[in-house]
């Protein structure tokens, strides 16, 4: 069934920016604070973070309906973390070309088969990241594994069945992973939606190809 479009203001932003002002930039993240007025009278500061690389991550589904997770310490929240094959995607690589090598690095596994599962933004509110989750099937030994020297990686299999139960039980909590299973879940008891084509093949494009307005202000701050 086609869905209607969900709907929206005529001038749908309601900001007028005077200034933008960087203030932090690395190889990962980059910070900026922009000086606003909203049409409703407010005026006030906004941070942004920015992502330099893409969120991406994979649904690896073995013969046995088994999910491939990846366990490592999580630096922020200073807890262990369960979750999918993920990885930030390079800006010269599309996120297709990132989860294959990120497969093979974290789990030492390739895929016969790769599909887009879910696209979402997993923080709109203070960032512009983005995030392309794909689902693989038909997994086989990669012919070279190797982490990275910063990580120190556990790899498990784990019933699809079980890894939704922990969703729920909060044991599953990393975004990407949640949004995957939930997805392939919903399709499973029959919401069903084809993606659309434009985003579709932005999972296998690089991100100059397709630059969204979020992560493209970054290359004019120009308040205007």
């Amino acid at each position: 069934m086609d869905l209607q479009p969900l709907p929206r203001p005529a001038q749908p932003d309601p900001y007028t920016v005077s200034d933008r002002q960087p203030l932090y930039d690395s190889p990962w993240i980059r910070l900026r604070e922009d000086h606003f007025r909203h049409r409703r009278g407010a005026e006030g500061r906004y941070a942004v973070c920015g992502f330099v690389r893409s969120a991406c991550g994979v649904l690896a589904l073995d013969a046995e309906d088994r999910v491939v997770l990846v366990g490592q310490w999580r630096y922020p929240l200073e807890t262990y973390s369960w979750e999918l094959p993920e990885g930030g995607g390079d800006p010269s690589e599309s996120p297709f070309e990132a989860m294959r090598r990120e497969l093979a690095e974290e789990a030492g596994l390739t895929a016969g088969f790769w599909e887009p599962l879910a696209f979402f933004h997993p923080s709109n509110s203070s960032t512009d990241e983005e995030a392309f989750l794909f689902l693989a099937t038909d997994l086989a030994p990669a012919t070279t594994h190797q982490p990275e020297d910063d990580e120190e990686l556990l790899v498990h299999r784990e019933p699809f069945a079980d890894c939704l139960q922990r969703v729920l039980r909060g044991e599953l909590t990393d975004g990407p992973t949640v949004v995957a299973l939930l997805a392939l879940q919903a399709r499973r008891t029959g919401i069903a939606a084809a993606m659309d084509p434009a985003l579709a093949e932005r999972f296998f494009q690089r991100p100059t190809e397709h630059p969204a307005p979020g992560r493209a202000r970054w290359q004019n701050l120009d308040p205007a």
